[in-house]
């Protein structure tokens, strides 16, 4: 891999990029425009609270698989138990899948994944026998609804209590049995760490194919992660076919099958979708037919509009919640395609909505007006937020938030139920920078939260915050417990924290083709799963990638 040619593992990681940021970041140099100092003066904070953290960091309780022949897998497995004397189990041309009825699903995509990598099994039998692999439903004895235990004796034995747990036992054999037809004996329990484990593609600026999405959501997939994060809409398009109102759906957009064909093969393996139609700010796409509704300043001066255009795609991406018509049109949306998707969850967006509200005094006016007097401007995206949150809890989803629509102090809060994405400290700022709610004040009022840390979890194709993307090695030594502002929960509030997603985004979309987006999104993506799954305590990074090689992509 190329960014690991001048890798020198005597230097700790963290004081090699503090050295790096101290001259340039991603090309920014030291003379650069005023937003890249302050880029490069944030960053530099980050990476000395990072260092900090990642040197007082306790060691994580993963117990990677050791050697005893057995493959590499990535994630690596929670324990593996080797028992003397057992034969091992062998794959050979004779060898078949057998399942019991509730694993029948996981056995038939199981031949099929093992068919490529050259080893052609069936999933036809009723009774096991040496070298058929065996698909059993039962008590795994971890009290892990994702848990799967893998016995291997002259059988290969995955046993499951949930769906989700048998699809990531296939996973691991499968892995294991593309390095090696022979596998020692023993035992092998497994478990994740964290119960959300993700990946979010930023479609709604770059169109991806059908069958590129489909291609992600497998290498998660193979990962054992169980979430895609499908960002519809942003600045350049609105990506699904719209009937109730046809005159916001983009070109290039995702038909009803099309999502239905990505529904399906995600559930297949047992990952997620979590749509995401953001609103009430970067509705450019949306908005291009409802002029009448974009949120207009009562000021701009050339700053006010440089810092439109960076943020949230101009002044046409914000919607005017002071008109009621705002609201029909929202409603419509979300009563159109909430129904579309089965998953658990619905994302809202609300992020980037108005950091200067001196600028917007019709916000302030509507504030006390609908709330009362004492309400605040910041009571608006509150208010939004919770009203829509009503809709999609109505369809019996949760509904799902970025943190920073929520940093402005007012009258209302929040509704508990929300799942709030963390992902910047700062309250219309640089994303390290204080000013804004912190994680702990989410988990005080309730709100389970997951960790959206803007460095190192976003990789961005383009633009300006592109010159900030973390390497992987950044990544390898955080870890999902600490956010962005270098905090973390405190242990009575620790379980409400979910997880952590590797974030695609595309600012630019003409700076990276899909295929370019392939390999560094891969290669991060196996660092997030690691992280999320077994932590990567005893294991050291130039370690990883060759066990990531040794694995491989499906």
């Amino acid at each position: 891999m190329a960014h690991l040619e001048s890798f020198d593992p005597t230097v700790p990681y963290n004081v090699r990029r503090f050295r790096g940021l101290t001259g340039s970041i991603g090309g920014v140099p030291e003379s650069s425009s005023h937003f890249g100092r302050r880029i490069r003066r944030a960053a530099v904070c980050f990476a000395a609270a990072t260092t900090w953290a990642a040197v007082h960091i306790p060691p994580t309780q993963a117990n990677p698989v050791a050697a005893q022949q057995l493959p590499s897998t990535v994630p690596s497995i929670q324990r593996w138990n080797p028992a003397a004397g057992e034969p091992g189990f062998t794959l050979d041309a004779e060898s078949r899948i057998v399942a019991d009825g509730a694993s029948d699903d996981a056995a038939r995509r199981l031949a099929e994944d093992l068919t490529p990598a050259g080893r052609p099994v069936t999933a036809d039998a009723d009774h096991d026998r040496p070298g058929d692999i065996v698909l059993r439903t039962g008590d795994t004895g971890i009290a892990d609804a994702e848990s799967y235990r893998i016995t291997v004796t002259d059988r290969l034995t995955i046993t499951a209590d949930s769906p989700a747990g048998m699809a990531h036992g296939t996973q691991t054999v499968l892995q294991w049995l593309r390095q090696s037809t022979t596998l020692p004996g023993g035992t092998a329990e497994d478990w994740p760490n964290y119960r959300e484990r993700g990946l979010m593609l930023d479609t709604g600026r770059e169109f991806f194919p059908v069958g590129w999405v489909k291609a992600r959501i497998r290498d998660a997939a193979y990962l054992r992660m169980n979430m895609v994060q499908l960002h519809l809409s942003d600045t350049q398009g609105f990506r699904l076919a719209s009937t109730s109102h046809p005159e916001i759906t983009s070109p290039e957009h995702y038909s009803a099958e099309d999502i239905r064909d990505i529904l399906d093969y995600a559930r297949s393996y047992g990952i997620e979708i979590v749509p995401e139609i953001d609103m009430p700010s970067h509705m450019n796409a949306i908005l291009a037919e409802h002029q009448d509704l974009v949120l207009r300043p009562a000021r701009t001066t050339t700053e006010d509009a440089a810092r439109d255009n960076m943020l949230a795609g101009g002044i046409g991406g914000k919607i005017d919640l002071t008109n009621p018509a705002a609201y029909r049109l929202i409603s419509d949306i979300l009563h159109e395609f909430v129904p579309m998707f089965p998953g658990r969850y619905w994302h809202l967006g609300c992020d980037e909505y108005v950091s200067d509200y001196t600028r917007y005094p019709q916000l302030s006016d509507y504030a006390t007006t609908t709330f009362g007097p004492g309400a605040t401007p910041g009571d608006v995206i509150i208010g939004f937020a919770n009203w829509a949150a009503d809709i999609v809890e109505s369809f019996g989803k949760t509904p799902r938030v970025w943190n920073d629509g929520f940093d402005h102090p007012g009258l209302l809060t929040p509704k508990p139920e929300l799942v709030v994405q963390y992902w910047s400290a700062s309250a219309g700022g640089l994303p390290w920078l204080p000013g804004g709610r912190t994680p702990e004040e989410f988990t005080r009022a309730g709100h389970p939260i997951l960790n959206a840390a803007f460095t190192p979890t976003y990789f961005t194709t383009g633009g300006t915050a592109a010159a900030v993307n973390a390497p992987p090695e950044l990544l390898w030594v955080w870890d999902p417990g600490l956010f962005v502002d270098g905090q973390r929960l405190p242990d009575s509030e620790r379980s409400l924290l979910r997880g952590s997603m590797l974030f695609l985004w595309c600012d630019d979309p003409t700076a990276m083709t899909p295929e370019q987006i392939v390999s560094p999104l891969r290669t991060r993506l196996a660092v997030m799963a690691q992280q999320l799954w077994a932590g990567t305590g005893g294991i050291g990074y130039p370690d990883f990638v060759g066990r990531t090689g040794a694995v491989g992509w499906p």
